[in-house]
């Protein structure tokens, strides 16, 4: 038995990924107390697994884009509801070193991080990574990389298909990665000339998302959904379409089928190929694709990767998933 301190904050994605360090300490292994610091957002969901003993909320924002002053009020103020304990393991899945600041109150017998030789492996399936780092051994027991998942009272009515198209007016580097949304448009009205009931999920505080899909009929549920009501939705829906975004992760733990798109960022890092979770990328190999190294984006502005994955074979994707003609196995990147 052995007493863990987590340190993630986000974003969601990320989370649910490194949740599953708790199926490594919490269901592989008994005895085991964790403790899990992170942000306002990821709260809930952690709240769902029911596996974590304790849960210390902090102002992520105020800590990553705040002044110096709410910086430092964010980390007096784990340090004081730290201050004396003692952990055996700290795990600290980041590379930066300021992320340490947040266990100074504590101490810890050992502490692990993706600092140094224990960084990402490129190409490597982050959940992998994550349980790699909780268990302290190169090749974790098992050879499985199990999320956990959560339990919902009851499925809620749901469209067949959502779209997470993304807010349009995000930082640069978030549209990097983003399907344009034209494409998005496109997909939904041809979905909807096929008679598939589609939905779109999100947030959007200008109205652009919603005014771009005006016309076609679709369901919008954009600002309507807190996290425990997004799962649940998702969990209802047939498939979920997005691209490189939390949304893929909580269709995961949602237990739900989706087709995700990718270009500047690997598909092998982020999902784990399956009969409910295909990926597809740009038809065409160019010499720039990954261009995420883990913090920094190239220096693009035309996001041809992205504009390549064609509607037509997104289309043709969700159809053989939907009618259970999808096979895993097949080169994606041929089919798109």
């Amino acid at each position: 038995m052995a007493a863990y301190l987590i340190i993630k904050l986000g974003a969601l994605g990320d989370v649910v990924m490194a949740s599953a360090m708790l199926t490594e300490l919490k269901i592989r292994q008994s005895g085991n107390t964790v403790t899990w610091i992170t942000g306002k957002a990821a709260r809930p969901l952690l709240e769902m697994t029911n596996l974590v003993d304790e849960i210390i909320t902090v102002d992520e924002q105020a800590i990553l884009n705040g002044c110096l002053k709410k910086k430092m009020s964010s980390v007096i103020s784990v340090f004081f509801k730290l201050l004396g304990r003692r952990f055996d393991v700290c795990l600290v899945p980041y590379r930066d070193w300021r992320y340490h600041l947040l266990r100074l109150g504590a101490r810890c017998a050992s502490v692990r991080s993706f600092r140094g030789s224990r960084w990402l492996i490129p190409g490597r399936y982050h959940v992998f990574e994550y349980m790699r780092l909780a268990s302290g051994r190169e090749c974790f027991a098992g050879g499985e990389a199990v999320i956990p998942q959560v339990s919902f009272p009851q499925k809620v009515q749901a469209p067949q298909v959502l779209l997470a198209p993304g807010c349009p007016t995000q930082a640069a580097t978030d549209i990097l990665r983003q399907w344009p949304l034209e494409h998005y448009v496109h997909l939904a009205r041809r979905l909807c000339e096929s008679g598939y009931s589609v939905g779109l999920i999100g947030m959007d505080a200008t109205g652009l998302l919603e005014e771009t899909f005006k016309g076609i009929p679709v369901t919008s549920y954009i600002n309507k959904t807190k996290l425990e009501g997004l799962l649940c939705l998702l969990a209802s829906a047939e498939l979920l379409v997005a691209h490189d975004s939390g949304p893929i992760h909580l269709m995961k733990v949602a237990g739900g089928t989706c087709v995700s798109l990718f270009g500047p960022t690997l598909a092998s890092e982020k999902i784990w190929p399956s009969p409910r979770h295909s990926a597809l990328q740009s038809p065409v190999t160019l010499p720039c694709m990954p261009c995420y190294d883990g913090k920094n984006y190239a220096a693009c502005v035309d996001r041809f990767c992205m504009k390549q994955i064609q509607p037509e074979a997104v289309f043709i994707a969700v159809q053989k998933h939907l009618s259970g003609n999808f096979s895993y196995a097949k080169n994606t990147r041929e089919e798109a």
